[in-house]
């Protein structure tokens, strides 16, 4: 290893994914059943020299058949979707742990296997042991949408039917890296966008959340009645929509996030005999579309959004 750094650059990923909505594209995530479906990446993976990668879930004792390479190209990783998905789309989902998911069902949250993507990523060397994630770029720009209602957008701004709302639709996403760290093969880092001029960080650090805002006087059956109408965003949207709120709003836990990443450990590399080198571990990279964020309105869909990722290779 060099002698000047015990760290060596093991690999850059950048993902840009396209959108593209289904139906109508200005109600809240939870208002409706619409999905994206994700087209073509633009991705590479590139190694540092010791280091190689490889995509899929190897068979026990056969890493080294997997198809090794100092760089995975765009086109590699495109077809590895396509091959591990049926006609892959992002839906509304959240999870608390990054690996258990679910979704609005018909009258309560119900588990999913599905609307978020998963990529696994093998690694092996001959010097590195521990791969760390160090850094992350989430982002899509700043585009206006239409508002057909009155609502609280989710920095507090009112907004009446047909102001024009700025969001970055990259606010709505999640990623999160889940490894083998010191033993625990269910550790997981995931990170979400800082506060920003359009964004408010949902990271809940695992307690629950009341979703169900503050109240106001609404007319029911004839009577003036206090009722939730939902935390400013996609909450309160969905509220001025459907005069109600998603099932379990006054109860929201999710997953904890980090909004800026300082080399966190995500994968310890274990001694093999059967991948080709010294070293070899796993890590699975999940993209999601958090339902419960703030900006997690459909007028998200159709947007371009871009993740970067640079990972680091060192000894422990």
């Amino acid at each position: 290893m060099n002698s000047i750094t015990r760290k060596l650059v093991l690999s850059i990923l950048t993902v840009v994914l396209t959108v593209v909505a289904l139906g109508t594209t200005t109600f809240a995530w939870f208002t409706l059943t619409n999905t994206a479906v994700v087209q073509p990446f633009q991705a590479e993976i590139t190694s540092d020299t010791g280091i190689e990668v490889a995509l899929g879930i190897p068979v026990a004792g056969e890493e080294d058949n997997l198809n090794w390479v100092t760089t995975l190209t765009t086109a590699a990783i495109q077809n590895y979707i396509e091959s591990a998905y049926t006609a892959f789309t992002f839906s509304h989902v959240t999870t608390l742990n990054g690996i258990d998911f679910s979704t609005l069902g018909t009258s309560s949250m119900t588990g999913t296997t599905s609307g978020y993507l998963t990529i696994p990523i093998n690694f092996r060397s001959n010097s590195a042991n521990r791969i760390l994630w160090s850094t992350v770029s989430l982002s899509a720009g700043e585009l206006p949408w239409q508002s057909d209602v009155a609502f609280t957008g989710a920095k507090g701004t009112s907004y009446i039917a047909g102001d024009s709302v700025t969001i970055d639709a990259s606010d709505a996403f999640r990623i999160a890296i889940i490894g083998n760290i010191a033993g625990d093969p269910s550790h997981v880092v995931a990170y979400e966008n800082g506060n920003t001029t359009t964004n408010v960080v949902l990271d809940g650090d695992g307690v629950a959340m009341d979703f169900r805002g503050t109240t106001e006087l609404v007319d029911v059956e004839g009577v003036p009645t206090p009722t939730y109408i939902g935390v400013n965003g996609a909450m309160n949207y969905f509220y001025r929509k459907n005069a109600s709120l998603p099932f379990g709003a006054d109860a929201v836990t999710v997953l904890d996030t980090i909004q800026a990443l300082a080399e966190n450990p995500v994968l310890d590399l274990a001694a093999s005999t059967t991948a080709g080198a010294a070293n070899y571990g796993q890590l699975v990279i999940r993209v999601w579309l958090e339902g419960w964020d703030a900006n997690a309105y459909n007028s998200v869909l159709g947007r371009m959004i871009t993740a970067s990722f640079v990972f680091t290779g060192t000894t422990i």
